[in-house]
């Protein structure tokens, strides 16, 4: 019986592609059990215990950038601002390229600028962290073009600074990748209306203009309430099983070739 062999560069790739994705996720079950139970209790509402749960997770593994980022959704929905904008930095400092943190961290920015300028009337902090929001959005959909949630975001966020070409654009992009996504239409139609009642198309050169209070999925643009917090906390990864496999495929390879 005739054994094919496999090529020697072949078995060198497989066990580079073992050692790769086995740390990448390499967080305990422990710490993934209390993840897991600090998504479920942030869908139930229970934010506080969300935070708990978290908590736990990173007393086992600190570096765990998605249950910081966790706890920053929690917070953020349960109106502790800061504390949440502090958990998105921890998370983005031991992640950068995070796309759902930085998510969540513009979505944290633009509360806390609507208390700025709703509340304090301080309009210039305010504009100052709305455009810090915007920037937030533009990283995400730079690493990840594809991603309908953060161009549905950086779409809202244009749209309450006056930049209504800009933000149609992105409301455009949304409905490319993904057609059914809520409230899409409503909110490109308020930001289509907003451009008609300024009478000038809005510019794009980045000037500095007064931020306004975006509208709200399904609402008039009046000013509302601060904007809902739409990224859940994600379920965690799975801890090493990428890496697994790679590692069985290679041992069986290792045998066959024998």
């Amino acid at each position: 019986m005739n054994t094919k062999k496999v090529p020697y560069r072949v078995l060198i790739v497989l066990l580079i592609i073992t050692f790769i994705c086995i740390p990448v996720s390499a967080y305990s079950a422990d710490a993934m059990s209390l993840y897991n139970s600090g998504y479920n209790l942030t869908v139930s509402g229970n934010y506080t215990g969300a935070v708990a749960s978290y908590d736990k997770a990173i007393t086992l593994e600190p570096e765990y950038f998605e249950a910081w980022n966790g706890i920053a959704d929690a917070l953020n929905r349960n109106g502790d601002f800061n504390d949440a904008l502090a958990a998105s930095n921890r998370s983005l400092e031991i992640n950068p390229l995070y796309v759902d943190g930085l998510i969540n961290r513009g979505q944290i920015l633009y509360n806390i600028g609507y208390r700025y300028e709703d509340v304090a009337h301080d309009t210039v902090t305010a504009n100052i962290l709305y455009a810090e929001q915007v920037s937030a959005f533009e990283k995400a959909v730079s690493l990840d073009p594809d991603n309908a949630e953060a161009w549905f975001n950086k779409g809202y966020a244009l749209a309450g600074m006056k930049r209504y070409d800009e933000a149609i654009a992105a409301f455009d992009r949304v409905k490319v990748i993904d057609p059914t996504y809520p409230n899409l239409q409503k909110n490109r139609e308020i930001a289509v209306q907003l451009r008609n009642k300024a009478g000038t198309p809005s510019g794009t050169t980045g000037q500095s203009v007064k931020a306004t209070t975006p509208p709200l999925p399904s609402e008039s643009p009046e000013k509302t309430s601060p904007q809902p917090t739409g990224t859940p906390a994600r379920p965690s990864p799975l801890s090493g099983e990428a890496g697994i496999i790679a590692l069985v495929c290679a041992v069986f390879l290792l045998v066959q070739r024998k």
